[in-house]
């Protein structure tokens, strides 16, 4: 009895501790301590890597977390808890902390709060052309005096499945490799300076003996797009002369986490403010656990290390086919709202019935929530959960319910930045015992309160099953967390450039049911949760050609295999490439382009490329009139390459490198008047203005022209619209887009 007495009371002391320590744990990491208090095995454990961001630390397991204090320069305890400090950002650090030691970590004064991290999942030939991104021009130098390649720019890659020495990755006559460094953050060895983890190759030597990561051609392919080099062949990227910095992050384990790309955005811009290069880094990442409106730990690191040359560009995500958010504003007699999780119909092939739905709400205004089983024939609940509030942290297993097998595992918090109540439900389930029984949730708030609510989108999704009790999902704001919600990050959605590929070894994919020029059926659409719009752009992102890892694209049994296209033999060696298609496809054709606008203005900022973007995207009978307004489908447009570098290179504010000499034409869009500028001075210009169908509805002579001269003309009589103006002359002939509004 004495034993028994004695056991029951480490259990309450125990379970005071961690009620204390959740006052300073988001809702993740709430849950999972209570998943690893129920767990023992390795086995058991090693399980946990699904959901969270689990790794080693001397040894025993540990978490990748954001540990945020109460004074930037007080780290009182860290130490003493084996806490490894990786980055600081401010009152911001990136950690490893060991899984036993979290709750006394929690308890330190200098500790205001822990942030677990979460998984991260991954989302050439004619997309070069006039017709796609007007990449082509640039190159070629047309109108410049100089052509736009990406030279003396930095573009970094965060990313998994890199071939390092890839002939797409060495200079364009295939003898220099261009990666300067990488960092591969699950490989043990010498890591960077100031890191704890990972290894890092510093010289070609080193990096061309490591070959690769791991067996898989994501990162290959993302950066064969951004800037490959190799001119054998069509598919080369939109920067070749760009120098590479690559942070290998690992997909395939997710022993990596939103901590670990921060790490790698800090080391890469480091990197190249060492050299004293401008920098872009492409990040085709994302995941659903976040406010989504730009207030999370990942995006105000982000925000904050942007800036002059400084740019970061992510995928909005691939969800937009799946109603993975669901949305209501509260109101009177109406202060509820609740929804079902419906999985994936082949989830048994991923052994268990695995998901997170993460809950929000608005500042200042709590929450409450509980979960419960439901059977959608007879419409009724078959268990039920206690309710728990945002307005003090808790955190509940409920272990088989009535009605299902497994574990369910809810915590509540108030975010202490956002001042938003937020609920986070881990779902970890083996079975129902019914065909009709689902997991569902109820989330309670006073009234004018919007609650937006995600799941994780590889596994689930919401659904009403058409009971107007519950509110249904949506593909509105699917855009992800990493890359997708950043304030100062260009977000990037995906259209079609390609539908149709002859794959050299299989037939099965090459056609990909996608409409050419339309947005891509999947690219995720916005707002935000606080109402800004997502994308920023679109760019080609359907059946994309690009440099492939031969470890996976050489024999039948490699992922990659089917979908091959050319293979080159370089010096004996075989070189692959092959088609894949998402906005992660998309997202580095952006990076490629900004990489080329960073050498005409090495001091850009994200800012500056938004208002490039709004005057010079291509709009289309596609993407509907939405110059300089853009929609959350389209974001501003489509990319335009060589009209932003004209932009770019003409006003204000920028460092000119290379003079264009080609027209400017401004404001663009115009209203009842435009000017037009010549860069050198001509004889018998004459101006045309065409409609979008070839009629010509405009034509003045100008005939003699000095350089620099401002020359109006009158749009009155124009409807409001989109044309081509023609500028001819002796030494002139350019056609561009006008825009009229």
């Amino acid at each position: 009895m004495k034993k028994l007495l004695l056991s029951l009371c480490l259990m309450a002391t125990l379970g005071s501790f961690l009620l204390n320590a959740e006052e300073k744990m988001s809702p993740s990491t709430q849950n999972f301590l209570r998943s690893y208090e129920s767990t023992s095995t390795i086995s058991q454990r090693a399980k946990l890597k699904s959901t969270y961001a689990i790794n080693q630390n001397n040894g025993e397991m540990a978490v990748s977390a954001f540990l945020h204090l109460v004074d930037e320069n007080n780290l009182d305890g860290l130490e003493e808890n084996q806490v490894i400090i990786n980055a600081q950002y401010g009152t911001i650090l990136s950690t490893n902390i060991p899984a036993d030691n979290l709750i006394s970590v929690s308890q330190l004064p200098s500790v205001k709060y822990i942030e677990i991290g979460r998984p991260v999942h991954q989302r050439m030939n004619n997309v070069r052309s006039e017709q796609f991104s007007n990449v082509n021009k640039i190159h070629e130098g047309t109108g410049f005096t100089q052509a736009y390649t990406g030279k003396d720019v930095i573009v970094g890659i965060i990313d998994g499945g890199f071939q390092y020495n890839h002939i797409n990755f060495y200079d364009t006559e295939g003898k220099n490799l261009r990666i300067k460094r990488v960092w591969n953050q699950n490989q043990s060895g010498t890591p960077p300076t100031g890191y704890y983890y990972g290894t890092e190759y510093t010289n070609a030597e080193e990096i061309i003996a490591a070959k690769q990561d791991y067996a898989a051609s994501h990162a290959t392919h993302v950066t064969g797009i951004a800037a490959g080099a190799y001119k054998g062949n069509e598919y080369y990227g939109i920067a070749p002369d760009a120098d590479l910095v690559l942070v290998s992050y690992n997909i395939s384990d997710n022993s990596s986490s939103n901590t670990s790309i921060t790490d790698g955005i800090k080391y890469i811009y480091d990197y190249a403010e060492s050299v004293g290069k401008p920098c872009v880094i492409n990040m085709s990442l994302g995941y659903h656990i976040g406010p989504h409106d730009g207030t999370s730990t990942f995006d105000r690191i982000c925000d904050e290390l942007q800036g002059e040359g400084r740019l970061l560009v992510g995928a909005s995500g691939n969800e937009a086919e799946y109603n993975i958010h669901a949305t209501k504003t509260l109101k009177k007699g109406d202060t509820n709202m609740k929804s079902l999780v419906e999985f994936v119909s082949n989830w048994y092939l991923y052994g268990s019935m695995t998901s997170t739905v993460d809950i929000w709400g608005d500042a200042e205004k709590q929450l409450s929530a509980r979960v419960f089983v439901y059977d959608i024939l007879n419409k009724k609940e078959v268990y039920s959960s206690e309710s728990f509030s945002t307005a003090a942290s808790a955190s509940k297993k409920i272990s088989n319910p009535t009605g299902a097998d497994g574990n369910i595992y809810i915590s509540t918090a108030t975010n202490p930045y956002n001042k938003k109540g937020n609920i986070t439900i881990d779902l970890n389930l083996s079975s129902f015992d019914n065909r009709n029984y689902y997991i569902g949730f109820e989330i309670s708030g006073p009234e004018e309160t919007t609650i937006n609510a995600w799941t994780d989108a590889y596994m689930s999704w919401l659904s009403n099953f058409g009971n107007s009790e519950f509110t249904n999902g949506d593909n509105n704001s699917t855009m992800g967390e990493i890359g997708g919600t950043g304030k100062r990050i260009i977000t990037v959605g995906a259209y079609t450039s390609c539908n149709y590929i002859d794959h050299k070894n299989s037939s099965m994919w090459n056609n990909s049911g996608q409409t050419l020029n339309q947005l891509v059926s999947f690219s995720s659409l916005g707002p935000t949760a606080d109402g800004r719009m997502k994308p920023d752009i679109t760019a080609p992102g359907s059946m994309l050609i690009s440099s492939f890892n031969s470890s996976t694209s050489s024999n039948r049994n490699g992922e990659d295999y089917n979908y091959v296209v050319k293979q080159e033999n370089v010096n004996t060696v075989n070189y692959y490439y092959g088609s894949m298609e998402g906005t992660s496809m998309a997202t580095p054709v952006v990076t490629g382009v900004l990489a080329t606008w960073l050498q005409a203005n090495p001091k850009l900022t994200p800012e500056q490329v938004r208002e490039i973007l709004s005057n010079t995207a291509t709009t289309d009978s596609y993407t509907g009139n939405i110059t300089g307004v853009g929609n959350n489908r389209w974001g501003y447009g489509k990319i335009n390459a060589y009209d932003g570098l004209v932009y770019c290179l003409n006003h204000s504010g920028i460092e000119q490198v290379g003079t264009p000499t080609r027209p400017i034409v401004y404001p663009n869009p115009a209203t009842d008047i435009c000017y037009f500028l010549l860069q050198n001075d001509d004889k018998n210009v004459n101006v045309s203005i065409y409609t979008l169908n070839g009629t010509e509805i405009y034509s003045r002579y100008m005939g003699n022209i000095n350089a620099g001269e401002q020359n109006q003309l009158d749009l009155s009589d124009l409807a409001v619209g989109i044309y081509f103006i023609h500028i001819t002359g002796d030494k002139t002939n350019m056609t561009t887009k006008l825009t009229v509004k």
